[in-house]
Order: C-alpha cells, then sequence, then structure tokens
C-alpha cells in the first residue's frame, strides 16, 4: 500500500472541516435565526427576561441529550454509509422544521416546537461532524489545531450571523430569516456527497462484539472524560452572560439591537484571533499550561462591563472579554478530543457538549432569575466563582492528557490511532 502524504492529509482534512463547521454556524438555530428569533421574543411577543430564558431553556432540551445522538453516530451505521448518511438525512429534518415553522404563524408554541426538531437535527450533524473530527485529531495528533480551526470556523458565520442577524431583527421578518436558513443547510446535505480519504479513513475499532451496554461502560468510566466533562460545565455556567448581558446592555447601557448585535460580534472577532494565537501556541506549550492561565485570566474580566456607558466603550470590552473567552474555549475542546475513547468519539464529543450546553442553561437560568432581583453585579459575582472552580477540577485530569504539546504523541492516545507516515 502506497504511503499517504500526511501534509496533503492535515490540508484536505483543514478545507473539510472548515466548509462543514463554517455551513453549520450560519444555519443552525443558534446561527443566523438567533438574534432575530430573540428580539421576536423580546418585542414581538413582548416576553420578559425570564420567559425568555425559558425559551432557550426548552428549545436547547436536545443539546442536553446530544450524548444520545453520538452514542447513535457510534453504534449505528444506516444502509452501510454512516456519517454521511447522517449528514444527508439530519440536513433534510432540519430543512422541514425550518419550512414547516415558516410556513404558519409565528407562536411561541410553534417556535418551541419546530427549533426543538431543528436543534435535535443539528444534534446529529454535530455529533456526526464532531467525531469525523476528534478521530482525525488523535490520528494525526492535531487536536489542539483542529480545535482553533474549529473555533474559527464557527466565528467566521458567527460573526456574519451577529451582524446580520441585528439588522435582520429590525428589517427582515422572522419567517424570511427562517426561510434562509433553511436554505443555507441544503448546503450540508451536498457536502454529503464529499468523501475525502483523509476524513473519513476507518475508524480505530473497539473489542470486538462490544455491545452497546459494554461500550456505555467503558465511556463512563473513563478517567480523563469525567473531569474533562466536569470542566465544560463549570467553564460554560456563566450567570454574567447571555440573558442577563442582553437586558443589561439594552436596557441601562441602551445599546441598540444593531449595537447587541455588533457587540457579540466583536467578542467572536476577538475569538477569531485567538483561534491564530492558539495554533502558535499550542505547539510550544503543553495544553496544561495553556489551560491553567487561560482560566486564571478569565476569573475577573467580565466585570469590566460595569463600567461601559456607550455602545462604544462595550464594543472596547467586548474585544477584550472574547480575546480571553476565545483561549479557553479552544483549550477545554482540545482538552475534550485528547479525552474521547476509540470508536466511541462521537459519544464522548456530544457528551462533553451536552454538559456544556446544561452548564450554560443553568447558568443563564439562574442569571436570569437574579438580574430581575439583584441585578447584574451578582450575576457577575456567580460567573466569577463557577470559573476559579474550574481550576481545582484540572488536578483530577490525568497528566497524560495534558502534558504534551501539540503534534506530540501523548501515551493517553492509543498508538493504533496515529496516521501512519
Amino acid at each position: 500500500m502506497k504511503p499517504r502524504n500526511a501534509s496533503a492529509d492535515t490540508r484536505q482534512i483543514g478545507v473539510y472541516f472548515g466548509i462543514l463547521t463554517l455551513t453549520l454556524g450560519l444555519a443552525e438555530p443558534t446561527g443566523l435565526l438567533s438574534l432575530p428569533l430573540m428580539f421576536w421574543l423580546k418585542d414581538g411577543l413582548h416576553l420578559s427576561a425570564q420567559p425568555v430564558a425559558v425559551f432557550e431553556a426548552i428549545v436547547l432540551i436536545p443539546a442536553y441529550f446530544g450524548f444520545a445522538f453520538g452514542f447513535l453516530r457510534d453504534r449505528w451505521r444506516p444502509f452501510g454509509h454512516g456519517d454521511r448518511m447522517f449528514l444527508a438525512a439530519a440536513a433534510l429534518l432540519a430543512i422541514a422544521g425550518y419550512y414547516w415553522l415558516a410556513a404558519g404563524e409565528l407562536t411561541w408554541l410553534r417556535l418551541v416546537i419546530a427549533i426543538v426538531v431543528a436543534t435535535s437535527a443539528f444534534e446529529v450533524l454535530g455529533a456526526t461532524a464532531e467525531a469525523l473530527m476528534a478521530i482525525a485529531g488523535q490520528r494525526y495528533v492535531m487536536t489542539g489545531r483542529l480545535s482553533a480551526l474549529a473555533e474559527f470556523a464557527e466565528i467566521v458565520p458567527g460573526v456574519i450571523a451577529l451582524l446580520l442577524g441585528g439588522w435582520m431583527a429590525s428589517n427582515v421578518s422572522p419567517r424570511n430569516s427562517i426561510i434562509i436558513a433553511g436554505l443555507i443547510t441544503g448546503a450540508v446535505m451536498v457536502q454529503a456527497l464529499w468523501r475525502p480519504v483523509a476524513v473519513f479513513a476507518p475508524p480505530v475499532q473497539a473489542e470486538e462484539n462490544e455491545n452497546h451496554l459494554q461500550a456505555l461502560r467503558r465511556l463512563m468510566r473513563d478517567k480523563s472524560l469525567r473531569p474533562a466533562g466536569a470542566v465544560l460545565f463549570l467553564w460554560n455556567f456563566s450567570p454574567g452572560f447571555g440573558t442577563p448581558l442582553l437586558f443589561f446592555l439594552s436596557d441601562h447601557v441602551k445599546v441598540s439591537t444593531e449595537g447587541f448585535g455588533a457587540y457579540r460580534a466583536v467578542t467572536l472577532a476577538s475569538g477569531a484571533v485567538a483561534a491564530l494565537l492558539y495554533v502558535l501556541l499550542c505547539r510550544r506549550v503543553s495544553l496544561r499550561r495553556i489551560l491553567w492561565w487561560t482560566l486564571a485570566l478569565n476569573v475577573l474580566p467580565g466585570f469590566l462591563l460595569l463600567f461601559a456607558h456607550s455602545t462604544v466603550q462595550a464594543l472596547a470590552i467586548g474585544a477584550i472579554i472574547g480575546l480571553l473567552l476565545g483561549l479557553v474555549n479552544i483549550a477545554v475542546f482540545d482538552l475534550l478530543r485528547r479525552s474521547c475513547p476509540p470508536s466511541l468519539e462521537g459519544s464522548g464529543m456530544m457528551l462533553g457538549y451536552s454538559v456544556f450546553a446544561l452548564g450554560g442553561t443553568l447558568g443563564d437560568l439562574l442569571g436570569a432569575y437574579l438580574y430581575e432581583r439583584g441585578g447584574f453585579l451578582i450575576c457577575l459575582v456567580l460567573d466569577a466563582i463557577a470559573t476559579a472552580a474550574t481550576l481545582l477540577v484540572l488536578a483530577r485530569i490525568p497528566r497524560s492528557v495534558l502534558s504534551s504539546r501539540d503534534g506530540e504523541p501523548s501515551v493517553h492516545v492509543p498508538q493504533q490511532a496515529l496516521a501512519l507516515k
């Protein structure tokens, strides 16, 4: 068998996942539709902070059970096509949900049903994409670079969605925004026809005849995946952001819908800079040091928002916060990709995303409750406490997972997962 060119494979992997992540970032309910739906709930249906947070908590229910979608991907190969079939079928389901919503009145209940369907479909898409990325990252010892690529590829459509979404919230009907999201989702179906060899190489096989229960036990007993999940939960438990931030900036700082979209876009753009820095950093510094320093630097920056008195000041503070947040976001998912056990990459990644989403939702619900009763400061205090607690969990992660730099084989990664050069 002719040896494969590792450099060419790496480029192929980068192009494939870059395009896929960009498309998913625009098409999913938390992408292009996020701001139009949020402001429709706030201004169109006249909901206050808590009902808006409740809506978001309900429509994100599929994300809390993302592990189930990942386990489905790992243990089932429909019609012998596996991941490509999952990409095509889930994209079709999301399109159906979007156009059913656009065809009728945009009531609260109809919004909940359609967005839950679309979110479920994108959980399948996410499970498939993340599993493929984890496998490629472990095989080519590039989990850090792929994590940075994923962050960057999510940020670019995020910036577009926020800038355009803020404008759409004021100038485009929610129904037309939903139709646009459905059209973009169709691009995922097209990508399902593409089959790069480096991406769809055979995954590492687990023990023969391992049944579902044995696979589940192996996943839950993994000594690195459990603390990695705790890190993800605590990091995303952020009572000071989400809904409280929206109401604080719009009601107290008097930031407009376009201004709030610009604030979110600036924080994401700073995250893109963080992704570029991480590509350089991860090959020179161990993941352990990156996590410790970036988490420590993220304990207090949220309090800078209290000094914002105009849109310009909010944007400047958002740029600082976005850079620091971006570094940690990449590092914690680098950790997760390193921690996934062989042949259960989809389950491991989606379990991590599930606790990540659960932490974010619980933090947002608590933050909305406290914001209406105690203001924005108490939300920021709890956010700082949760971030500081994340540092304590790092001590429970095996050193074999954290001690290596990107590009250096880790003793935690099975040697059979590494690519043959």
